[in-house]
């Protein structure tokens, strides 16, 4: 069985004060008119999943009339069985999302990775393949999900160590059993982080290079990284070794990512 949504329910939720709808297939066409819903039918079902959606909103600002709380929830077939998930804010802390992971609180984002992911292509990602390397990193991220829950958690965690290390230097502070901790971190979450994405993108290759373009002409995708090149290279073990002996202002380390 592969992943399927059954039934969204939502309350306050945009221009929808109440809602419940059932998918009549696997694959679904929503049309209507321009300001009808339709993309905030299908950002509910982003919000869903981890992360902050197609639309990167605050939680405040989705609710109906920008004031109060709102819900979503889905009913999903996944390959492990039914799940619902829930999502929202309440009336207290309508800055804050919650989740519900078939009823109760989870324990992370990852938990739910694990049973749920959705990846979202829209026109203004077009601009993906024209700016800068940090939006195709995201998309790219998201792809890794899917089938790697814990990536979410390793990619936060180096993000977190370099947030870390970046205000340390920006205040002056180079302590440096402080410093080194986090460089330690960095090394081991960016390490674990960039080989995930290099697993991905090697079965994407195989998929290519087997057909799945049909007649269309192929393309071959390259994860540009001073990490992966390491990885290419040397174990992962060598690798974290190697990153984990860089140390601020050795001029033989190279940029992380």
């Amino acid at each position: 069985m592969t992943l399927s949504l059954s039934r969204l329910t939502l309350g306050r939720f945009r221009n929808y004060g109440s809602l419940s709808w059932t998918p009549g297939s696997r694959m679904v066409v929503i049309s209507g008119p321009n300001g009808s819903g339709k993309t905030n039918l299908l950002e509910a079902i982003s919000l869903l999943a981890p992360g902050r959606g197609l639309r990167s909103a605050k939680p405040a600002e989705i609710a109906q009339n920008g004031t109060g709380a709102w819900a979503a929830h889905g009913r999903f077939n996944t390959p492990n069985g039914p799940t619902e998930i829930g999502t929202g804010t309440t009336d207290e802390a309508p800055e804050r999302r919650i989740f519900r992971l078939d009823s109760t609180a989870p324990r992370n984002q990852s938990e739910i990775a694990s049973r749920v992911a959705t990846v979202w292509l829209t026109p203004q990602m077009d601009r993906l393949f024209q700016e800068g390397a940090s939006g195709r990193r995201r998309f790219l991220d998201r792809l890794v999900y899917a089938i790697e829950p814990g990536h979410a958690r390793e990619v936060a965690a180096y993000e977190t160590a370099v947030a870390g290390r970046n205000r340390l230097l920006a205040e002056g502070r180079r302590d440096a059993a402080w410093l080194s901790g986090l460089e330690d971190a960095m090394a081991r979450h960016g390490v674990a982080a960039t080989a995930a994405r290099r697993a991905l993108i090697a079965e994407l290759n195989a998929a290519l290079a087997g057909g799945i373009a049909g007649d269309f002409p192929p393309a071959a995708l390259e994860l540009v990284s001073p990490i992966g090149e390491r990885l290419d290279q040397e174990p992962a073990l060598a690798a974290l070794g190697s990153l984990q002996g860089c140390r601020l202002g050795n001029a033989r380390c190279h940029p992380w990512r």
